[in-house]
């Protein structure tokens, strides 16, 4: 197995099914994989994806176990030498996902990569991003979701961040299982900024590739109030980072 493609959903339906509708050709390809992880949905998720995909290994899960925990239990699955992780939110195509692959074929020194994310609006995702420290939240929530979420510039060419985000991520399953997997103690939160730290620490780049796009419709299945649950859980989940690596700041 050469690319195992694992996607996380609880809850959305139709999002699900347009996303795999959008990289379902994979499988036409020798040595893909596609793996849902359903994290305790209760609308049905699973039993419409089974119905129109039956070529895809569904993992339903009895309850929501979080993105790190959910991610895990899937990729734990993957049988391939490349893992790919992707939002349910998102509109890919084989072959973006193949070129991500190559790149990785080419760049030995590099452990992830990531592509740009584009709104169905056409606007840039700030995908890759500082460390996520207590000032860059905070100015974050000080400009408002939308506005801290547009990129204000795009490279030409690849870059390396500090991370970036888990919508759509490529990497060896080498370095996956060795770094331990995801933290499981960040439920919702920077756990995509964690594990770009683990890959660095295990001697990799982390690098974002502006000319690969995928389409990511972020502003439509994540947005919240600061007072919501899963914004208190993303503020435990920030705290427990910050204890974690003993850096709060930058």
């Amino acid at each position: 197995m050469d690319i195992s493609l694992v996607i996380l959903t609880c809850n959305q339906r139709e999002l699900t099914l347009r996303c795999i509708r959008s990289v379902y050709g994979l499988l036409e390809r020798p040595g893909r994989e596609i793996i849902l992880v359903d994290n305790g949905s209760t609308d049905g998720t699973s039993e419409s994806v089974k119905a129109e995909f039956p070529a895809i290994s569904i993992l339903k899960l009895d309850k929501n176990y979080g993105v790190a925990g959910g991610r895990n239990r899937g990729l734990s699955l993957a049988r391939g030498r490349r893992l790919m992780i992707l939002d349910n939110d998102t509109v890919a195509s084989p072959d973006a996902i193949e070129a991500l692959s190559e790149y990785l074929d080419k760049h030995p020194d590099v452990g992830l990569v990531a592509p740009r994310l584009i709104s169905p609006q056409g606007d840039v995702q700030s995908s890759f991003r500082p460390y996520p420290g207590i000032f860059s939240k905070l100015s974050n929530i000080i400009a408002g979701k939308r506005k801290s979420s547009i990129a204000r510039s795009v490279p030409a060419t690849p870059v390396e961040p500090f991370y970036v985000i888990g919508a759509a991520q490529m990497f060896d399953a080498e370095i996956y299982r060795s770094s331990g997997g995801l933290d499981e103690n960040i439920f919702y939160g920077p756990e995509d900024a964690d594990f770009c730290m683990s890959v660095r620490a295990a001697g990799k780049k982390v690098v974002y590739i502006p000319t690969l796009s995928i389409v990511h419709d972020w502003q439509r299945a994540t947005t919240s109030s600061l007072l919501s649950r899963g914004a208190r859980v993303h503020t435990r989940a920030l705290l427990y980072f910050y204890r974690k690596h003993h850096r709060f700041f930058w």
